[in-house]
Formats: C-alpha cells, structure tokens, sequence
C-alpha cells in the first residue's frame, strides 16, 4: 500500500512564500493571528488592469488543479495594494466582475483592496 501524500499549496500552484507567520504572531493591523500561515505574490503588474488578469490567471490555475483553500482547511485572502496620486496613476480602478468575486468566494479567497499615496516626488530617482 503506498503512502498518499497531498501536496502543499505552495507545490501545487507554485507559489514562493514572501513572509510566514506563527500563530500568536501580531498582526499588521492590529490584532494576533489566529493559525500559523504565509503570504505569497501571485501578482506584481504595472498597473490595475494588468493585476486583475495575472489573478484570473492564478485562478484558472486553481481551477484547473481542482485545488480551493476552503476545501483544503485553509484561510485565504487576496491583498491588493495600489498606489495612486502621480501623474502616471493619479486615481486607479480595480474592476472585478460579478463572475471573478464568485471565482474567489469558491475558492475560500476574501478580498481586501487598499490604496497608498504617492507623488511624482517620491517616485523621482536622484
């Protein structure tokens, strides 16, 4: 009889942990976590438009593995950081549609946006 072994999220869509956490570690916001995790990049675009299709992408992926964090015991949330305020994106739009936040919802995925200013000025290289 062979041993069965499932493998991780991680292994099976690929992804490279960007930071983990123990349970009893604080959070960012405030709080301590609640089981021990990681956060992973699924997403590094230019602008908004370019983040919503590399994460239809990793969500086709997830799909196509039959893998949903739910399903696997799993909490999962999807971070989406914007800067907004230079002239190259002085106000930004992340449009999901009805049929991706469904996506997310059935994979176990919550979603969280949030927006950080910025300026020419602060973008320029000296």
């Amino acid at each position: 009889m062979k041993n069965h072994v499932t493998p991780t999220p991680i292994v099976l869509l690929g992804l490279e942990p960007d930071q983990t956490w123990k349970k009893g570690d604080p959070r960012r916001r405030g709080g301590f976590f609640s089981s021990s995790g990681l956060s992973a990049t699924i997403a590094d675009a230019k602008n908004p438009g370019e983040m919503v299709v590399a994460i239809r992408e990793f969500v086709a992926q997830c799909k196509a593995r039959d893998f949903a964090f739910s399903g696997s015991n799993l909490s999962a949330e999807l971070a989406i950081g914007v800067t907004v305020g230079d002239t190259e994106q002085f106000v930004a739009f992340v449009d999901f549609s009805a049929s991706d936040l469904l996506a997310l919802g059935a994979l176990g995925v919550e979603l969280s946006i949030a927006a950080y200013p910025t300026s020419d000025e602060a973008n320029a290289v000296t």
